[in-house]
């Protein structure tokens, strides 16, 4: 047994060393977890520990049993052995940490000697181990935030290493497969052999020879004993096979020959451990909210971000697609530089033909210099392109180190180094960036159709579904695609003729997604229509080959003489019921097969591209808001066949689609230059107009399907093909549409983001006005005053650490000696601490005063003591955002927000762009642009930190300055290759402690991969520049060697064996120290450089260097300098609108149409100064308080008084306005505000005038109406109703019951309604006169010719005498009522007409009943009597006149009319006729039939009102025919009146004849 116990005691010590060996160390440098662990037992308890580790060691092999266990039941055996087992495994867990915290750097490199293996610095998971005894989520919480509040140690190694061109010992590739395997362990952390492994530790090693062999003992004791093995778990399984590691073949034998295979002690290696004896450590995700872990940027995609050799920028575009982060081969550069360019171009031209007419777009425009057909120009975007999509280089690395790509020099006979020529911006280079991600996103969708295509084919394994002719034609469309559309095209087109077997793999895989319909050609198989599609004598395809030009396909129907319906008569059957139905079924599958078809698709889109216009109108809902220019869619409510091609360059297209969310605006493609909107019906006319698209379209494509064959056959076929066509149009239109404008919403989108961009830009692109400025801040206006003053005094020193502060109420020197409260201190500082700049700053117009006190109190300092301080106005924008925000609040805790408000404004003036970058996402809330709210957050954002990295490759970062100032760190983000996270990984590596002492830091501290390198190293600046100069500049790494050189010729000093073996960057010896002192004693010696003809050296050498060579001679000529532009003192323009608010020619104009309002603050007798809400000062004199002359200002206005003025003059020197209050001036700035009428200046030139002045008519008469209802009139009839609610309200009254009320005519109308009879209503305009205001009563009302004095009389003398006359004529014989005819008791109108509505339709329906029983009343009459016949009735046509309807004799077809109208005192027919009583009516109308001549047959009277009606009038309306000449048509129906002449009957004929006419 001792030789055993023996054994077991070297194993374990050799597996100790070991484990050492593969765990390596975890020091406090390189471990990239966080210790959690709490002390579990004393030290007392160690060497007790370590004897029963040795017995559990043993008792696990076997050779140890407790006797206590031969006496314990079962169940208790069962529970302590789990109880040992997981005390076992928690202290073999907790020993093997603290091996690992015990190996510090010199053991791990003597196991490394000893084992012969290199161990570097391991990766390791952020995660919470099994030793660290942590269970509550709050302590973890907070350990988290500690470690993100002192620096991410848990990171600092997570990006990679790389040294002297060697790749880091990890890959990346292997880093990631040891994430996938640290995800894959169980919930104990351990690996499936029980091993507790560094997720990122060294790959494992080689298995020794006996390890085969004891493999093979394994496989030879049996399937049970393989199975037994692989199931153990913890550490004794493992224990057992590696602590055999050293044993030769012959021990390995001697010793099975000895102890067996081990299948007898086999019970004790049995570990299995039950799911509660498992312990599953919390990870983040457990502890935090998935939002919070995103904001903190610790989620897994975070870390996998951080890691990769790529820069975070170009990460985050990918946005999680593979394709996006895939280096591209040669041919897919080339490939991608042909379709940038050919995309740029198209875009160029457009843009060019703008220029001339757009200033706004000619500063924005891009490519300026590119001459897109230069093999130059060409080759230069191909070698860019290949830095972008190959090499991950960004915009700025390119820009900057790579400009040999794009700058060529010019043909100068005098050798100037300056005549180059700029081929690309850096605008330019954007551009490209940003196609290059479009084009690797057609890319994908190439690639995933040809994917679908080969599969189809059956590449894949599955059964081939597609022709060999449909393989090569649509391989040969998609590779022939110009956009991502084209490619969907295909997608589409697959799925038509190939949806059946797609669903088939759908079915077959159970996938839950929604597959198309039944495809064009499936449908057409199942009803039969593929045979009439194939009468068609040419198929989809073939007319989309067609279209492209190459090919002429020509319609085979020259020989077929079957008609379409004749072909069509052979499919009636189950599916169609007659031939016409099959045709129009044929008709459609092939207009189907066309409009998926990818070639005509690309037809109709190219052609749409070029042609195609937008049509705007304003909705119902629109012409009632959009009233005026203020109105943001004023400039283009009516846009009149406006080209697609005019959008570009400006956001309008982006303001249309919100109106058009809004419901302001419809919005319409158009490909027709006709233009027919008439006002009245938009949808009719909208859809007519698209329906002369789809024409114009077909009519494009119907070349392709004509035939020219004669013969009838032929003629019907083009027809039937035709309609195709046209059906064909009318599916593509939308879909073509729909992209268009999506199209142009992305191309507005990205303007205005450029927009937004270069308005930043010019805002942080400035210098501070001192370098390393010390700045005292002076704030006052707009601050609370009750607590501690109304002025804030900070003094901030050139790290942006606010040193002192104070708060006064007054900086002005008094006239008596009794300065201010702030005087003093303000001095004091002045004296106590050098400052280089005051600023003052405000939130209102107050401020002014405050610069002029605080200027002449500097100013008197400098001269006392000789000293230079800048006194000016601070910009304040950021400042007004960040100073109560929650990072102003965490950082600067202890100061009150008007502090902080003045940190940020000096912040601002040392370092522009780390103040606006410290806003974060809420940069987007400054105003950049008008439109940029129309763009989404998460698209602006992007484009607008483009601004930030502009600056940044200018200036670059010094590192260590950010890393020991927080607010400078801002910016480091926007670093070439970096990003939040890359940024976050540095400076948690970096600390003024522990500074960066050169750019090799980067490298040998293993703060950044190689790519990312490369990417940022020339913009991280380091300072002081202890081991190379060069660490200061601009100048990148890999150009060193160059500075080297050109210092060393510089100096004329040669350079020697031990000089070039020091070459390496950072080196403190060798050419280093000759850089630094050309730098500091000769930077003028490099003038004397021969740099071109260097550059031509290096040209032979391959090496393109000359731009590379002049920008190191600058830097190292000026290594201090700031490229930016210099900084500025706000103009008085600027400062006005900072302090006030106001924006000049926006809310304040000189034109005389600014309306403000103000408030009286000082009267003196020849003028006034008034107050805006702004603060802003205005000066009233005398002449402009009034229309009429006045003495003295104070005879109108006091102090206190509101008043209302226009704006006359903006007097920008004194900060004040010219007001004019009087009411010419007024009345005039009112009528441009309300007016109307578009001026041309303010609208889109493709403005619709004519429309939106008949729109403009209609909606004033609408406002009218409306404004009539509103009156009210001092009259007991007055009610407010309109013309149906007048008549149901009088519809319960007595007859000659009457209403007065408003009329739909304006304000100087009202309207009386009467009730003339049951359901018939006379409606009578009154217009008034002499009217003192539109809602006061005039004093005159007229009533045609009558006039009246006021509205009783009006009733009196009007109204009621027309009801007495037509309740005369209703006593009269003749009279009819067809209503109450007894003859029609049984029927009554209600029955038959149904209840009144009030409705037209109810009106036309009464009409056409008392024609009929009109007309059979009086041909009762006639047959009656053998002679004609007359009677008088209503006139439903126009209520309160009489209808004499007259039947000339009993076999007259039809009746004739008369209308007679009722005045007040007589009855009137025709122009002529008064008659004072109903009898002189009828007498005078029997006489006019006496003076004329029987007419000939007419038409029935009921045919007669019906086309009186069709044409908005009766017959009486006008009078008729017979009223105009004055005479009438007589025939012998007159019982007491001979018969006229014949000649008389000749005229009566003729006269008939034109009235039937």
């Amino acid at each position: 047994m001792s030789d055993i116990e023996e054994y077991g005691r070297k194993d374990k010590r050799r597996e100790g060393a070991r484990r050492r060996d593969s765990f390596g160390s975890d020091d406090d440098e390189g471990s990239d977890g966080y210790d959690t662990r709490r002390a579990r037992y004393s030290d007392d308890d160690e060497e007790e520990e370590d004897d029963d580790d040795n017995d559990d060691e043993l008792r696990r092999e076997g050779f140890l049993v407790d006797d206590d266990d031969e006496e314990e039941v079962p169940g208790d055996d069962e529970r302590r052995r789990e109880r040992r087992k997981k005390k076992k495994k928690r202290r073999h867990t907790e020993r093997v940490e603290e091996d690992d915290d015990g190996l510090d750097e010199e053991d791990l490199a003597l196991v490394a000697e000893n084992t012969n293996q290199e161990v570097g610095t391991k990766f390791k998971r952020l995660k919470r181990g099994r030793s660290s005894r942590v269970d509550d989520d709050d302590e973890l919480r907070a350990e988290l935030d500690d470690l993100m509040d002192t620096g991410d140690q848990g990171r600092k190694d997570d990006l990679g290493l790389f040294d002297d061109g060697v790749e880091s010992d990890i890959s990346e590739h292997d880093y990631r497969t040891s994430r996938r395997m640290d995800r894959g362990r169980n919930d104990d952390g351990e690996d499936s052999d029980g091993l507790v492994d560094d997720p990122l530790s060294a790959p494992r090693r080689r298995r020794p020879a006996h390890d085969n062999a004891r493999d093979n003992i394994d496989a030879g004791a049996g399937a049970r004993n393989r199975r037994d093995v692989s199931e153990r778990e913890g550490g004794v399984a493992n224990y057992i096979f590696d602590s055999l590691e050293s044993i030769d073949d012959d021990t390995w034998m001697e010793l099975q020959d000895i102890f067996g295979d081990g299948e007898e002690y086999a019970f004790a290696m049995e570990a299995a451990q039950t799911p509660h004896e498992s312990y599953r450590n919390k990870t983040l995700a457990d502890v935090f909210e998935p939002a919070e872990l995103e904001a903190k940027m610790m989620t897994q995609a975070d870390d996998d971000i951080r890691t990769t050799d790529i820069p975070e920028r170009i990460q985050m575009r990918a946005a999680g697609h593979a394709e996006s982060l895939r280096p591209l081969s040669d041919d897919e550069v080339g490939e991608e530089a042909t379709w940038i360019v050919s995309q740029l171009h198209k875009r160029h031209m457009r843009m060019k033909e703008l220029r001339s007419r757009d200033d706004e777009a000619d500063g924005a425009a891009l490519f300026k210099h590119a001459e897109f057909l230069s093999e130059r120009f060409l080759a230069g975007v191909v070698e860019v392109l290949k830095h972008m999509s190959h090499d991950f280089y960004e915009v700025p690395y390119i820009y900057r180190h790579c400009r040999e790509l794009f700058v060529t020099g010019e043909n100068d006979d005098e050798g100037d180094e300056s005549a180059v020529r700029e081929w690309l911006t850096m605008d330019d280079l954007w551009s490209l960036y940003d196609h290059e991600q479009q084009f690797r996103g057609f890319l994908a969708s190439r690639r995933h159709v040809l994917n679908l295509i080969r599969r189809l084919s059956g590449d894949s394994g599955d059964t081939a579904a597609i022709s060999h002719s449909d393989y090569v034609y649509a391989s040969e469309v998609v590779l022939s695609a110009n956009c991502v559309e084209d490619v969907s095209d295909v997608v589409e087109w697959l799925q038509a003729r190939y949806g059946r077997e797609m669903r088939g793999w759908a079915a077959t895989q159970q996938t839950k997604r929604a597959q198309s319909g039944v495809g064009a050609w499936e449908q057409a198989e199942r009803d039969g229509t593929d045979r009439l599609v194939a009468r068609m004598g040419i198929s989809a395809r073939q007319v989309g080959e067609n279209t492209l030009e190459r090919s002429t396909h020509v319609v085979e129907d020259s020989s077929s003489d079957a008609l379409p319906l004749e072909a069509a008569r052979e499919l009636v059957g189950a599916r169609f019921a007659t031939a016409e139905s099959a045709l129009r079924a044929g008709v459609a599958t092939f207009a189907a097969q066309l409009a998926v078809d990818p070639y005509v698709r690309r037809h109709v889109r190219t052609y749409c591209e070029a042609h195609a216009r937008v049509v705007v109108r304003a909705t119902d809902r629109g012409l009632r808001e959009i009233t005026d220019a203020e109105h943001p869619a004023f400039a283009f409510k009516f846009l009149r066949q406006k080209p697609v091609a005019e959008f570009s360059g400006s956001a309008q297209f982006l303001a249309i689609s919100r109106a058009v969310d809004d419901g302001l605006l419809r919005l319409a493609f158009s490909l027709t230059d006709e233009y027919r909107f008439d006002g009245k019906n938009d949808d009719a006319v909208f859809a007519t107009d698209a329906e002369r698209s789809a024409m114009v379209i077909a009519r494009q494509l119907e070349k392709h399907v004509r035939s020219f064959a004669v013969h009838d056959a032929a003629d019907a076929w083009n027809t039937v093909r035709y309609d195709a066509v046209l059906q064909a149009a009318r599916a593509m239109l939308p879909l073509v549409w729909r992209e268009t404008a999506q199209r142009l919403r992305a191309q507005a989108a990205e303007y205005v983001g450029d927009m937004c961009r270069r308005a930043l830009q010019t805002r942080i692109d400035v210098q501070p006005p001192r370098p390393n400025a010390r700045v005292i801040v002076v704030a006052g206006g707009g601050f609370d005053a009750s607590s501690r003053g109304a002025l804030r005094v900070v003094y901030v020193d050139e790290h942006g650490r606010a040193r002192e502060d104070f708060s006064a109420d007054s900086m002005r020197r008094g006239a008596d000696g009794v300065d201010g409260d702030g005087v003093a201190p303000l001095v004091a500082l002045l004296q106590r601490r050098p400052a280089d700049v005051v600023a003052v700053a405000g939130m209102a117009l107050q401020t002014r005063r405050l610069y002029e006190d605080v200027r002449l109190l500097v100013d008197d300092h400098c001269a006392r003591n000789s000293a230079d301080v800048m006194v000016t106005y601070a910009q304040d924008d950021a400042a007004r955002l960040w100073w109560d925000c929650d990072a102003a609040r965490a950082e600067l805790p202890a100061m009150r927000r008007e502090e902080r408000y003045c940190v940020a404004v000096a912040r601002m003036l040392q370092d522009a762009p780390a103040a606006y970058a410290a806003l974060g996402p809420d940069v987007l809330k400054l105003r950049l642009h008008p439109a940029q709210r129309l763009v989404d957050a998460a698209t602006l954002l992007p484009a607008v930190q483009r601004a930030f990295t502009n600056v940044v490759a200018k200036t670059g970062v010094d590192v260590n300055l950010a890393a020991a100032h927080p607010h400078l760190a801002h910016v480091l983000p926007f670093v070439a290759g970096l990003g939040p996270r890359k940024a976050h990984a540095i400076l948690s590596r970096v600390s003024p402690s522990d500074p960066l002492e050169s750019r090799n830091d980067l490298v040998t501290r293993k703060l950044c991969t190689r790519v990312v390198f490369v990417n940022c190293a020339s913009f991280l600046r380091i300072r002081p520049a202890t081991a190379d100069a060069l660490d200061a500049t601009r100048i990148h790494p890999q150009d060193y060697i160059l500075a080297y050189k050109m210092a060393l010729d510089a100096l004329d000093i040669e350079e020697d064996d031990e000089d070039s073996g020091r070459r390496r960057p950072g080196s403190k010896h060798g050419p280093a120290r000759y850089v630094a002192e050309v730098m500091r004693n000769a930077p003028e010696k490099l003038d004397d450089l021969d740099l071109v003809g260097y550059a031509e050296e290096l040209k032979r050498k391959h090496l393109l260097k000359l731009e590379t060579l002049k920008f190191i001679k600058h830097e190292l000529q000026h290594p201090d300098e700031d490229p930016r532009e210099a900084f500025e003192q706000p103009d008085d323009r600027r400062v006005l609108e900072m302090l006030t608010g106001e924006i000049i020619g926006e809310t304040l104009r000189e034109d005389g149409s600014s309306l403000v309002s103000a408030t009286i603050m000082r009267v003196q007798p020849r003028f006034a100064i008034a107050r805006l809400d702004s603060g802003l000062e205005g000066f009233i004199s005398v002449a402009n308080v009034t229309d009429y002359r006045i003495e003295a200002v104070s005879d109108e206005l006091s102090p206190g008084q509101s008043i209302v003025a226009v704006v006359k003059r903006i007097d920008l020197e004194k900060m004040s306005l010219d007001l004019s209050m009087r009411q010419a001036d007024i009345d005039e700035a009112v009528r441009r505000s309300q007016s109307t009428v578009p001026d041309a200046s303010q609208v889109d030139k493709y403005f619709d005038l004519d429309s939106e002045s008949v729109l403009r008519e209609r909606a004033k008469a609408l406002k009218q109406k409306s404004t009539a209802r509103m009156r009210t009139i001092p009259h007991p009839l007055f009610k407010p109703l309109n013309s149906r609610e007048a008549e149901q309200y009088l519809a319960s009254r007595p007859r000659g019951d009457c209403v007065i009320r408003p009329s739909s005519r304006g304000v100087d109308h009202i309207a009386i309604t009467w009730k003339v009879a049951e359901g018939l209503f006379q409606h009578i305009d009154v217009q008034e006169r002499d009217k003192p205001s539109d809602t006061a009563l005039g004093s005159t009302f007229l009533v045609g010719d009558a006039a009246y004095t006021d509205l009783d009389e009006l009733v009196a003398f009007h109204v009621d005498p027309i009801a007495r006359k037509l309740e005369e004529a209703k006593r009269n014989p003749k009279f009819y009522d067809p209503e109450t005819d007894p003859l029609y008791a049984s029927q009554p109108v209600a029955t038959i007409l149904g209840v009144n509505d009030y409705t037209d339709e109810y009106r036309s329906r009464r009409q056409d009943l008392w024609e009929s029983r009109t007309a059979r009343h009086l041909d009762t009459l006639a047959q009656s009597t053998g002679r004609g016949s007359y009677c008088i009735s209503l006139s439903l046509v126009k209520p309160g006149s009489l209808v004499l309807a007259f039947k000339p004799t009993p076999t007259y077809a039809g009746i004739m009319k008369w209308t007679a109208r009722v005045e007040p005192n007589e009855f009137k027919l025709g122009e002529r006729g008064r008659y004072p009583d109903i009898s002189g009516l009828i007498n005078g109308f029997k006489r006019m039939q006496t003076t004329t001549q029987k007419p000939v047959a007419r038409q029935p009277a009921y045919e007669e009102s019906r086309s009186s009606r069709s044409n908005g009038r009766s017959y009486g309306d006008s009078g008729s025919r017979w009223d105009r000449d004055g005479r009438s048509s007589r025939s012998n129906a007159w019982g007491d009146h001979p018969a006229p002449s014949s000649s008389s009957q000749r005229q009566s004929g003729a006269a008939a004849s034109r009235w039937d006419s």
